[in-house]
């Protein structure tokens, strides 16, 4: 198990159990690193470090430019308006831990998908559907909760697998 022993803005510092400390006296480089698949812990830390502290709307914006989703689709996500998107985009803030967590789930939930149809376009195409699968509903119109969230990530699991609805 291991512990933080120290974040601030930009930093932390992780101690293992095994005793070793990573530092990190730059930014992370989150959306080059994230994916999907993420099980190991000193990874997880770094992830959970970067949704604490938040992302700014540059970083959120190479997210959103890789996704079929419209800004208002966004705003419905993240539980905020059009126009505070605007201003975010404006003055490139920084969102808020549960909107950063939110945003990186998104990132995860594309790649995976990418990978299960071997296609962005395909996939992309697939979320902005109405699907039989998840009750006749688009599945893009799931991701604004976890539960939604996590009925789309099932279902690409059973089409990865080929048990189809």
């Amino acid at each position: 198990m291991a512990t933080i022993k120290k974040v601030v803005r930009g930093k932390a510092g992780i101690l293992e159990t095994a005793g070793k400390v990573y530092n990190k006296d730059k930014p992370i480089k989150l959306l080059e690193s994230v994916s999907y698949d993420w099980n190991d812990d000193s990874r997880g830390f770094e992830l959970v470090t970067v949704i604490r502290e938040g992302i700014d709307y540059k970083s959120f914006e190479s997210v959103a430019e890789n996704t079929p989703l419209k800004d208002k689709d966004w705003a419905v996500i993240l539980d905020t308006t059009l126009r505070t998107l605007l201003r975010y985009k404006k003055d490139n803030k920084t969102f808020a831990p549960k909107q950063t967590e939110k945003i990186i789930e998104i990132q995860q939930l594309m790649q995976y998908g990418e990978e299960v149809f071997g296609d962005k376009e395909n996939f992309h195409n697939w979320l902005m559907s109405e699907n039989i699968a998840v009750g006749g509903i688009i599945p893009g119109a799931l991701l604004d909760t976890s539960v939604g969230l996590g009925i789309v990530k099932d279902e690409l699991g059973r089409i990865e697998h080929g048990i189809l609805a």
